[in-house]
C-alpha cells in the first residue's frame, strides 16, 4: 500500500515526461522503507535549490549590467587599436580585460561576507566614482584627473551643487554596484567554497597589473580599461607616491633688492573662473558696463594665458616661485612669494575669499603647507558672509590696510565666477535670462552662460567698481584669474587634463596705479605686450617692483610684463610638480575667436534683461 500511494503521487498527469533539473543533486532517498517522506523531501530539496539559482543569475546578471553601464568606449578603443596594427597592445589590452572578467566573479561569490564586502566597497565606490566623473566630463576618469581632484578636495562642496545630476548618478551606480556584489551567493558544494576561499585574494592581480601599465606609461595605458578596477588602482599608486617622495627643499632668498620699491604697497588679486574674453570694454556693452570708463586707468594687457587650467596649480605657479623654462624642479625649490616680500620690507597678507558661507574655520588651499603659511604675517578667512559680498568684503579688507604707512604685500583669493554662478551675485542682478537655476535642465548652454554673464558683471564689474574708489596713488595692483572656462554641459568647465579646451587657460590680465610713472611704465608694457602675456610673467614683475635685480629676475624666472614677451602662450593641464611625467603644455592661440558665437550680444537665448 506505501508503494502503491507514493507510486501514485509521484505519476506525472498526462504523459509528458518530467523535465530534468540540472541543478539537482541525485540523493538516495528513494528506500521502500521511508518511501512517503522520500517524495516530500525530494520536492523541498528542488524548492530550495531554485532560490539560490535565481540569487546567482540575478547576481550575474546585476554585475554585467553593471560592467556594461560603466565601461564606455570597449570596442571603440579596440578598434582603433587594429585600424592602427597595434596587435600586441590588443592582445595585452584584451588580456587584461579577461583578467579582470574573471576576478569579479570571484570577489561576488566570495563565501565569507568580510572579504566580499570589502571587494563590494572598492568595486561600486570605484564604479560610482568613475561613471559620474564621465558623466561630468565626457571623458574617462584619468590620474592626473583624481590628482586634480584630491587637490581640489576643499571645493567639494560647490562642485556638489553644480555636478549635483552627475553626482546622484554615480552614487546610485554605487549602491546598486554594492547590493549586487553583496548579495548572498549560492555555493551548494564544499569544494567550491574551499577553491574560492583560497582565491579571495585574487582580484587583487588586476589591480596590481593596472598599476603598473600606470607606471610604465607615465600615469598614461588606463583608457578603456575596467573602471571597477582601474580608479583602485590610480588611488593606491597616488597614495604610494605622495607618501614616498622626497618632500620639497626650499631654498632662501638668494639675493637683495637693489633698490627701494617702486610702490608702497603691492596687491594681487587671483579671480576664480572668470575668462578673459568676458572681459568687454567696449562703450555701451551690457556685460561690463563699468569698464569701458575706467579704461584709462587700467593696463589691459588683453588676452593672457594662465599658469593652469585648475585653481590649485596656476596659484601654486604664481606663489612658489615656478618658472615655465623649469617649471618642476622651480615649483619644488623656489622660495615662496612671502619670503621674497618680507626681505624687501613688506608685511604679508592673505585674504582668502572663497570660504562657503557656512565655514567657520580656516584652511590651507592650493597646495598651501603650514610650512609656507609661516611666512604670511596675516592670514585672513571671509567668514559668516554671502558668496556674492565675499569679494567685496575683502576689498574692504585691502582698503584698509593700503591707508596705512607700513608697506604691505597681499594676494587675494577672490570669490568671482565660482560655480554655481548663480550663487555669486545676488538674484536682484540677474540681467540675463534664463540663467541655470531658471532654466528646464538646469544645465543648458544657453543659461549656463547667461548666469555666468551675470556672475562676471557682478563679482568683475561691480568689483572694479568699487576698488577705483580706493586711493591707489602708493600702490601696484595685479589683477587675473585662476583659469577660464568653456561652457559645453558635456564636458568640464575647466580642469581637463588631456586636450583640454584653449577657453580653460584665456584669462585678463590688468595692471593698475595711480602712481604716475609706474601708470606709465604699465601702459607702455601694455601696449607691448598686449595678448602676449602669461601667468609665469607675473612673479618676476612683482619682485621687480620690490627692488631686485633684473638679470637675477631673467635668470630665475625668465621673461616679466615690463619687457617683450616672445614665448609663445600655452598653459599646463594636470599635475606640475613632476610626480608622473613631463609638464602638459596647452597651446592658446590668442588671434582666435574663442567667445560663443551663438551667445554673444543680440542673440536670443543671452538677451539681456529690460
Amino acid at each position: 500500500m506505501r508503494l502503491g500511494l507514493c507510486a501514485r503521487r509521484m505519476a506525472p498527469r498526462g504523459n509528458f515526461p518530467r523535465p530534468p533539473d540540472p541543478f539537482e543533486t541525485t540523493v538516495s532517498f528513494f528506500r521502500a522503507s521511508s518511501a512517503p517522506c522520500v517524495v516530500n523531501e525530494r520536492v523541498t530539496v528542488r524548492r530550495v535549490r531554485s532560490k539560490p539559482r535565481a540569487i546567482g543569475t540575478l547576481k550575474l546578471l546585476a554585475i554585467a549590467g553593471l560592467l556594461f553601464v560603466t565601461n564606455d568606449g570597449v570596442g571603440a578603443h579596440a578598434q582603433l587599436l587594429i585600424d592602427q596594427d597595434r596587435l600586441s597592445t590588443l592582445v595585452m589590452f584584451a588580456a587584461v580585460w579577461l583578467l579582470c572578467l574573471g576576478c569579479l566573479p570571484i570577489a561576488a561569490f566570495q563565501p565569507r561576507w568580510p572579504v566580499r564586502a570589502l571587494w563590494a566597497f572598492l568595486f561600486s565606490l570605484s564604479s560610482g566614482a568613475a561613471y559620474g566623473y564621465h558623466r561630468a566630463s565626457g571623458t574617462q576618469l584619468t590620474v592626473y584627473d583624481l590628482l586634480s581632484l584630491w587637490n581640489s578636495r576643499q571645493e567639494a562642496g560647490r562642485a556638489y551643487e553644480f555636478y549635483f545630476n552627475d553626482v546622484v548618478v554615480g552614487l546610485l551606480v554605487v549602491a546598486v554596484g554594492f547590493v549586487a556584489f553583496m548579495a548572498t551567493p549560492p555555493i551548494p558544494r564544499e569544494p567550491f567554497r574551499k577553491a574560492l576561499a583560497w582565491l579571495s585574494w585574487a582580484p587583487a592581480v588586476p589591480v596590481a597589473v593596472i598599476t603598473a601599465i600606470i607606471l610604465l606609461r607615465a600615469g598614461g595605458g588606463t583608457h578603456a580599461l575596467p573602471q571597477q578596477f582601474t580608479p583602485v588602482a590610480m588611488s593606491l599608486l597616488l597614495a604610494a607616491k605622495t607618501a614616498t617622495r622626497e618632500p620639497a627643499v626650499r631654498r632662501e632668498v638668494p639675493v637683495d633688492p637693489v633698490a627701494r620699491p617702486s610702490a608702497r604697497h603691492i596687491v594681487i588679486f587671483v579671480d576664480e573662473s572668470v575668462r578673459g574674453d568676458y572681459l568687454d570694454f567696449t562703450p555701451g556693452n551690457p556685460y561690463t558696463p563699468n569698464l569701458p570708463g575706467l579704461r584709462d586707468r587700467v593696463a589691459d594687457f588683453g588676452l593672457a594665458s594662465s599658469g593652469g587650467n585648475c585653481s590649485q596649480y596656476s596659484n601654486a605657479i604664481l606663489r612658489l616661485g615656478g618658472a615655465r623654462n623649469d617649471l618642476t624642479h622651480t615649483m619644488r625649490t623656489n622660495s615662496f612669494i612671502w619670503q621674497y616680500a618680507r626681505k624687501a620690507g613688506f608685511r604679508t597678507m592673505y585674504v582668502d575669499a572663497q570660504a562657503p558661507e557656512d565655514k567657520n574655520t580656516g584652511r590651507l588651499q592650493n597646495y598651501m603647507t603650514v610650512e609656507e603659511e609661516k611666512w604670511i604675517d596675516e592670514f585672513e578667512v571671509i567668514q559668516n558672509t554671502s558668496s556674492p559680498m565675499l569679494d567685496f568684503k575683502a576689498l574692504e579688507m585691502v582698503a584698509e590696510k593700503l591707508k596705512g604707512d607700513t608697506p604691505y604685500f597681499i594676494y587675494v583669493n577672490k570669490n568671482g565666477a565660482h560655480f554655481p554662478y548663480d550663487k555669486t551675485y545676488p538674484a536682484a542682478e540677474a540681467h540675463f535670462r534664463p540663467t541655470m537655476s531658471e532654466a528646464d535642465g538646469g544645465n543648458i548652454m544657453a543659461a549656463r552662460i547667461n548666469s555666468y554673464r551675470n556672475s562676471v558683471r557682478w563679482s568683475v564689474d561691480g568689483f572694479f567698481r568699487k576698488l577705483f574708489e580706493i586711493d591707489l596713488s602708493h600702490t601696484a595692483v595685479f589683477y587675473t584669474s585662476d583659469h577660464g572656462q568653456q561652457f559645453d554641459p558635456a564636458h568640464l568647465t575647466h580642469c581637463t587634463v588631456s586636450d583640454a579646451d584653449p577657453r580653460e587657460g584665456l584669462v585678463p590680465l590688468l595692471l593698475i596705479s595711480d602712481d604716475p610713472d609706474l601708470k606709465s611704465r604699465f601702459a607702455e608694457a601694455a601696449a607691448i605686450n598686449y595678448d602676449r602675456a602669461n601667468h609665469f610673467a607675473i612673479l618676476p614683475t612683482v619682485l621687480q617692483i620690490m627692488g631686485y635685480p633684473l638679470g637675477f629676475l631673467r635668470e630665475t624666472f625668465g621673461e616679466d610684463l615690463l619687457s617683450q614677451i616672445n614665448t609663445r602662450q600655452a598653459f599646463t593641464s594636470g599635475d606640475v610638480f613632476g610626480l608622473f611625467a613631463e609638464i602638459n603644455w596647452n597651446p592658446v592661440d590668442v588671434h582666435a575667436r574663442y567667445l560663443e558665437e551663438s551667445f554673444t550680444a543680440g542673440s536670443v537665448q543671452c538677451q539681456p534683461s529690460r
